[in-house]
């Protein structure tokens, strides 16, 4: 059991690296002051409990670099839409 938590943490931690900080990058570049930018703390610990969460059907945009640059450009689509 303390191997699948180890790689399932490993995979979180990857997951904040490979998506949520290409992602929030661009975001610091396209708009500073959206409020993803301005609290880096909460939004942090968000995305870490949303990867948590949806680290199994993440793993293929883990894996594969356009599925990667796919999830960064619809996730900074989602954020920036704001209606």
């Amino acid at each position: 059991m303390e191997y699948f938590i180890a790689f399932y943490m490993a995979g979180v931690a990857l997951a904040m690296l490979k998506l949520f900080r290409p992602s929030y990058l661009l975001l610091k570049d396209v708009d500073p002051n959206n409020i993803v930018v301005q609290n880096i703390f909460v939004s942090s610990i968000v995305m870490t409990l949303s990867f948590m969460i949806l680290l199994i059907p993440l793993t293929p945009a883990l894996l594969s670099d356009s599925l990667r640059d796919s999830f960064c450009v619809s996730f900074c689509d989602a954020v920036l839409n704001k209606g």
